[in-house]
């Protein structure tokens, strides 16, 4: 195929786009093409349909060495061994608690499974205490056997109307001991023996509570306290030791039920009530059998 063919095709290409040229003349350009990649070249760039350059094809890696394969062949050995490390390091960190967790179960002291709620009532609630978030501390204490108690022993719904806002207030107002020493910087848990965790009672519905030993940083000093805690929030919380029974400031925060008591008694308190409760409670008792029938 020489130049001149190439040179009567590329002048036939516009007619043969186009669709002008004679039958004969467009089976030749059909058949030129075919072979000539000059022409083919020429008649992409005229229709637009220019095929894509092939791209580079890359130099073939050398064969690797004898000291290239026995260093990659160990780096693959060194990182099955350490998957099998971490993998053994996780099923270890996994299985020792749930172990713990059964061993306590059985002995029946300790952090187990049926006092993993109390555990976490009493690490919120100290959690609160170290915000300085004391309104919210006292959303974690049970206010609802206290609620019960009042209006079973003394006091009716509409005298406690106000009632969650009145312990909300009162537990405030006795947490302000904490502020006063320096706060509650940091607290932590006591992990091994007997009184680090126990069941110390039950509720008057027969609900366990458990009794959980802490140790509370304030105002930079150290305190050994413990917290009661039911399923319905944290019964009490004191100071004991180191120093010993520690500041008063401190326990006040026990005693918020005994203050709001009291003040419930002096806003409601009157002897026809006192008298009605006395009944009451000799009628209780000889109804249990403690003692003869009330005259």
């Amino acid at each position: 195929m020489t130049n001149q063919d190439c040179d009567i095709i590329q002048d036939l290409l516009p007619l043969y786009i186009d669709s002008c040229c004679h039958p004969g003349s467009r089976e030749l350009v059909e058949e030129h093409l075919k072979t000539c990649p000059a022409c083919q070249k020429v008649y992409g760039e005229m229709t637009g349909d220019i095929p894509a350059p092939e791209a580079p094809q890359p130099e073939p890696a050398p064969d690797p060495t004898p000291e290239e394969k026995k260093e990659k062949s160990f780096r693959k050995g060194m990182k099955k061994i350490r998957r099998r490390w971490i993998t053994s390091l996780i099923v270890v960190v996994i299985l020792v608690p749930f172990v713990l967790l059964g061993i306590n179960q059985a002995r029946g002291f300790g952090l187990c499974y049926t006092n993993l709620n109390e555990f976490y009532l009493a690490n919120a609630f100290l959690g609160r205490m170290k915000a300085g978030d004391y309104e919210g501390a006292a959303e974690y204490i049970n206010r609802e056997e206290v609620r019960e108690r009042y209006l079973f022993s003394w006091f009716t719904e509409e005298e406690m109307a106000n009632f969650d806002q009145d312990v909300t207030d009162t537990f405030v107002a006795a947490a302000q001991g904490y502020t006063e020493l320096g706060g509650l910087s940091d607290y932590r848990y006591h992990w091994g023996g007997y009184a680090a965790a126990y069941q110390c009672s039950e509720s008057f519905d027969g609900v366990p509570i458990y009794q959980f030993s802490f140790t509370l940083t304030i105002g930079g000093v150290e305190y050994r306290a413990v917290l009661d805690a039911g399923k319905d929030g944290v019964e009490a919380c004191w100071i004991y030791d180191n120093p010993m029974g520690g500041p008063q400031q401190l326990n006040a925060i026990n005693t918020w039920e005994h203050t709001l008591w009291e003040e419930y008694v002096e806003r409601y308190y009157d002897d026809e009530r006192k008298a009605q409760y006395d009944c009451f409670v000799e009628q209780e008792a000889y109804e249990s059998g403690q003692q003869v029938a009330p005259t």
